[in-house]
Formats: C-alpha cells, structure tokens, sequence
C-alpha cells in the first residue's frame, strides 16, 4: 500500500515538473491556451446590462420587408429572446406571443409606450432594413441589414447602440437548390438564415468564443 501511495506521488511530482517544463519552454503561448481552457469566452459583451432585467425584444422591418418576407421580424425577435435566456444570467425575457398579442392590437408609436405596455425595463429594438434570400434566379445567400439598440424605458432614453449589421450568409458563396422543390428549400434557409442573424444580434449582449462566431459564420448548415 505504501509503495503504491509512494509511485502515485512520484508520478504526479513528474507531471508537474513536465507541466514547468512546458510552460517555461512555451511562454505566453502556453499561458494563453491555459486561460481559454478556463474561459473560452474571448469575446466581451459590448453591453453587459441585461442581467437581472426585464427585457423585450422587437424587430421594426422596412414596410417593403414585412410585406414581402411576412414574419421575419418576430422569427428573429423569438430567436434573440431565445439565445438571451440562454446565455445572459437572470434575464427575463418577456414572451414572444405577449408581443405580438401587443402589436396585433397596437400601432408602435414609441419604444416608450410599447417598453410600458409591456412592463419591461429596457427594450432592444432591431430596424431591418434590409433582408434578402437569393443570389440570383438560383441560389440562396441571405443579405441583410439592420442597426441594434437597447432603450431604457424608465430613463426614456436609449443607452446603447451597436454597430450596424451588414450581414451575407454563407459569406463565400450561394447555394444552388432544386427548383421543383423551391418553397420548402426556402423555408429552410430562411430558418437558418434568421439563425445566424439573430446570433449577430445577440453577441453584442454576452461574452462569446470566436472561434465559435467563425464556425456559425462560415459554414452553411440546414
């Protein structure tokens, strides 16, 4: 027993001396995997003030945009709301139905007025001003456009404002799909676009990896 107590010592003392090793031989390089081993997250939130509040999200689309690509907007407010309550601590998100239940009834005047009507602390509004499928007659690439920000609706002010979205999708080429099965094959890709816009949006509220941001962006997955 003793002697088996004594070479797991000995065994771990060598692991540690190796780990020295590595580390003195490496430098900066090691230390810098070590630390996002620990958190991998290397991407801040731009604004961190989301926790702990009660929030609604409301995408405001160009009239030309609602009328052509009819529900968007509240696909890509749910999957905002969605990627918040999962990754920002103690959000509450206000229902998506809620809102529209709001909207079907109400014209939006004001971020104030709807912030009120809908008890929330702040709202984040998304104007799309751009939201686009096709590459020509057959292919898919999503183009869009759109400015973020976060209205205090207490304050009546707003208090945050990202940078604007210019978002392609894949961002190095369309994909083909088969005209006989068209509408289905838009459908998906819309689902998938609406994804990766709503993702664009959502980092600006939470720390992220990059590496990760690359993968999503990159890479065309139905």
């Amino acid at each position: 027993m003793r002697h088996a107590v004594s070479l797991c010592r000995s065994s771990f003392a060598i692991l540690l001396f190796a780990c020295i090793v590595l580390l003195s031989m490496s430098g900066c390089t090691m230390l810098a995997t070590g630390l996002w081993i620990v958190n991998p997250n290397d991407r801040a939130a731009l604004y961190d003030g989301l926790e702990k509040r009660r929030v609604a999200v409301i995408c405001r689309p160009h009239t030309a945009l609602a009328l052509q690509h009819y529900g968007a907007d509240r696909e890509l407010a749910a999957a905002v709301s969605d990627n918040l309550r999962e990754k920002v601590k103690e959000i509450e998100c206000i229902d998506p139905d809620e809102i529209l239940d709001w909207s079907d009834a109400h014209q939006l005047d004001s971020l104030e007025e709807f912030g009120k009507a809908m008890d929330a602390d702040l709202v984040i509004a998304i104007d799309l001003s751009d939201f686009k499928l096709y590459q020509g007659k057959s292919m898919f690439q999503g183009t869009a456009s759109a400015e973020v920000r976060v209205f205090d609706v207490a304050e009546d002010r707003t208090v945050y404002k990202a940078e604007p979205l210019e978002v392609v999708y894949p961002p190095e080429n369309g994909v083909p799909f088969d005209l006989a099965n068209q509408k289905n094959a838009e459908r998906r890709f819309r689902r998938s676009f609406v994804r990766v816009l709503a993702d664009q949006v959502s980092r600006n509220f939470y720390a992220y990896d990059s590496r990760d941001a690359v993968k999503i962006d990159r890479f065309y997955s139905e």
